[in-house]
């Protein structure tokens, strides 16, 4: 946005002082002054979404982002091993950073290692005060899929889902998790017999 500013600025001096000392202009600052108004036409909108853009996403020209932020920028681009070091490091300097261990997780998870997925989310689960509610229902759902699919472990699956009916007793989030849990024992029974 400033940049936009500054070059509207320069224009407009430069204009003053052509028509204030009565100067002719030529066809070729004309052309100059058309291509120079229609980059900041094009430009300047652009400029003006990208800041606004990064206020409300948390980037550079807002607020300031969490620590963890870079390491899951580059999981989310693919690049794991970036991401793997990046998320070390923040949690080596700060050991509670829940979004540090549950980005480690995913990174375990995306390399096959479904044991180590299963230990981290299982610590940032263990600092209740660290996630939100429904971050936390959402990430229980998580591990009992993760123990179902690749694991064909419905007993794990069961206490990930237990967990939501400890942690919120009465609520929906803990119906569902229980008919959730009813259909694995089901489906479970099913195989057995």
């Amino acid at each position: 946005m400033i940049e936009l500013v500054a070059v509207l600025l320069i224009l407009l001096f430069l204009h003053i002082l052509a028509s204030g000392f009565e100067l002719s202009i030529s066809p070729i600052e004309i052309i100059v002054w058309v291509v120079g108004g229609g980059a900041l036409a094009i430009l300047g909108p652009r400029l003006l979404i990208k800041k606004i853009t990064e206020g409300l996403m948390g980037g550079s020209g807002g607020r300031r982002r969490g620590p963890a932020a870079d390491g899951l920028s580059r999981l989310r681009k693919g690049d794991l091993h970036g991401a793997e070091i990046l998320l070390r490091h923040c949690l080596k300097k700060s050991p509670a950073d829940t979004e540090a261990l549950r980005g480690l997780a995913d990174v375990a998870l995306q390399r096959g290692d479904v044991e180590q997925y299963l230990l981290l989310t299982s610590q940032a689960l263990s600092k209740p005060d660290a996630l939100r509610r429904s971050d936390r229902v959402a990430l229980c759902h998580r591990q009992a899929d993760v123990c179902l699919e690749p694991l064909n472990d419905p007993r794990r699956a069961v206490e990930a889902l237990a967990r939501i009916e400890l942690d919120y007793p009465g609520t929906t989030d803990a119906l569902r998790a229980r008919q959730r849990i009813e259909r694995i024992l089901s489906a479970n029974a099913k195989e057995s017999s």
